[in-house]
C-alpha cells in the first residue's frame, strides 16, 4: 500500500510539477518574470519556505503567472490547475485549509484571469521518500484586488457560500 501511495505521489508531483527545464520548471517556461519585471505581486505573502529550513534557499524560486484558473486536482495534496495562454497549463500546490484567502479567491475566480505567485524550491515529503522539487502558489490576484483584500471584503454569509463551494468542489473529492 505504502508503494501503491509513493507511485500516486510521485506520478502527480511530476505531472504537476513537469520535467526540469532550463530554467528550473515547467511553470518558468508558461510565464516567468522578466529580468527587468522582478518585482512581486503587490499581495506577496512571505511564503512558508521549506526550502530555507532544509538548508536550500538557494533553490527557491519565485514567479509570476497569469492564467485562468481551471479547477482542482485532488490527490494527497490540492493542487490548483492554471491554463496559461498561449503556454502549457501547470498545476502548484495551494495551502487549502479552511479559509485559506486563496484557495477560496481561487475558487471564486474559476474560469477566470488571475495573477498567481509560485513558489518552487525543495520540500521534504515523507510519503514520497524525502526532499522533492514542489511549486506552491504563495499569492493571488486579479483586476480587482489580491485575495486578502477580496477575502476581507465578504460578508459572514458571503464567506461561508464561497467556503461551502470550495470544500464541495475541492475538498470532497468532487475537483474539477
Amino acid at each position: 500500500m505504502r508503494d501503491a501511495a509513493v507511485l500516486l505521489i510521485s506520478t502527480a508531483l511530476l505531472a504537476a510539477c513537469g520535467a526540469p527545464t532550463a530554467t528550473g520548471n515547467n511553470v518558468s517556461s508558461a510565464n516567468a518574470i522578466s529580468p527587468g519585471n522582478s518585482a512581486a505581486p503587490a499581495n506577496s505573502a512571505a511564503p512558508t519556505n521549506e526550502a530555507a529550513a532544509s538548508g536550500n534557499a538557494a533553490a527557491t524560486q519565485r514567479e509570476t503567472v497569469t492564467g485562468t484558473f481551471a479547477g482542482w486536482e485532488m490527490g494527497d495534496y490540492l493542487w490548483a490547475r492554471i491554463a496559461v495562454p498561449g503556454g502549457e497549463p501547470f498545476q502548484a500546490m495551494v495551502q487549502g485549509q479552511r479559509g485559506d484567502p486563496i484557495a477560496l479567491f481561487l475558487e471564486a475566480n474559476r474560469g477566470r484571469p488571475v495573477t498567481v505567485e509560485v513558489t518552487t524550491g525543495m520540500m521534504n515529503i515523507p510519503e514520497a521518500g524525502g526532499e522533492m522539487e514542489m511549486s506552491r502558489i504563495t499569492a493571488a490576484r486579479n483586476a480587482a484586488g489580491t485575495a486578502q483584500a477580496w477575502l476581507a471584503g465578504l460578508s459572514a454569509a458571503e464567506r461561508s457560500a464561497i467556503q461551502n463551494r470550495f470544500e464541495e468542489n475541492a475538498l470532497s473529492g468532487n475537483a474539477r
